[in-house]
């Protein structure tokens, strides 16, 4: 028996949907793994950071019981530190089930670590909040289930991690996007204000749900070593590696992995777990993002290089720099 190609075609077709709608972002899960060494990180220890960013979670494909799935695979991976990156609600319309805030959230709860578990904001927790958006101030709804379970949410804040000698700042900003306008949009972000928390010189880490703050560090009063961020979902649909169908602007660039500029710093961009706009994944897997901080060696000095060789290509392009200054008043 020989399929007639308009047959073949509808195989093809369903077996797309099937794989992009079900299958990626339902059953699939990436472990995405940085060494980023430093040099202000000799004489520290390594840390590990494990990173949950843009979860969305909504039923069918992110379930109650699969966030509860999640963390424990993020907490099998040791981390020193656990980070959640915003977004915590499923942003587009096809999903239903009692996941609302309060319900994923009680859930993520059980995300834990020695040195503790810290959150940011995302723009969906804003533009999800009814009265923050008329109101134009928060906190959203999303900050105060995270304070009522006992997770930090870094508003325009930094904390000390570890003691005075092998230490690291963990600074976080609040939303660089609350409002839909886009990213030159006004902003609740207040870099210099979580930097001004700092008191002393231990390498500093920064989470910002979105990356543009990466192109404006070098204004920035103290270096930022790490910038960590998520959002972009990886472009979320990449055909066979092509450019990401899918980003959160028309001048999106940092779509997913990392990025050293000239100077250093370094950015890693998380895919994150769920999904926007569409129900649907294809060339970009939901992850877990493992970032190991340690001196540098040859393995992360060549990682590095690679990740400067992005950055180089972007600018290259012409895509550099993007967004507002994000570094306050």
């Amino acid at each position: 028996m020989r399929l007639k190609p308009l047959h073949l075609g509808m195989a093809a077709l369903a077996g797309f949907g099937a794989y992009s709608l079900w299958w990626e972002p339902a059953m699939m899960m990436n472990v995405a793994r940085y060494r980023v060494g430093l040099e202000e990180w000799r004489g520290r220890k390594p840390m590990r950071l494990v990173i949950i960013s843009d979860l969305h979670a909504g039923w069918p494909h992110i379930s109650l019981n699969r966030v509860s799935r999640i963390v424990d695979r993020a907490n099998a991976l040791k981390p020193d530190v656990a980070i959640l990156l915003g977004d915590y609600s499923a942003a587009h319309p096809f999903t239903w089930g009692h996941t609302g805030k309060r319900e994923i959230i009680q859930r993520l709860k059980a995300f834990t670590a020695p040195h503790g578990t810290y959150s940011v904001i995302g723009n969906h927790d804003w533009w999800q909040d009814a009265k923050a958006q008329l109101s134009r101030h928060g906190p959203v709804e999303a900050e105060r289930e995270l304070r009522v379970v006992g997770i930090p949410v870094l508003n325009n804040r930094s904390v000390r991690i570890g003691d005075e000698k092998t230490g690291f700042w963990l600074a976080g900003v609040d939303e660089q996007r609350p409002f839909d306008e886009g990213p030159d949009g006004e902003g609740m972000d207040d870099l210099e204000a979580a930097l001004n928390e700092v008191t002393d010189d231990a390498p500093i880490v920064l989470l910002a749900h979105e990356p543009d703050l990466f192109d404006h560090l070098g204004k920035a009063s103290r270096r930022v070593s790490l910038t960590i961020s998520g959002h972009t979902h990886g472009g979320q649909i990449r055909v066979r590696g092509s450019a990401p169908l899918i980003m959160a602007s028309d001048n999106e660039k940092w779509s997913h992995g990392r990025y050293d500029d000239e100077d250093g710093r370094a950015l890693i961009v998380s895919a994150g777990i769920g999904c926007s706009v569409l129900p649907m994944r294809l060339g970009v897997p939901p992850e877990l993002t493992v970032i190991e901080l340690c001196e540098p060696d040859p393995e992360t000095e060549e990682e590095a290089d690679e990740a400067e060789e992005e950055f180089e290509e972007l600018e290259s392009e012409g895509k550099l720099p993007t967004g507002p200054g994000g570094l306050g008043d």
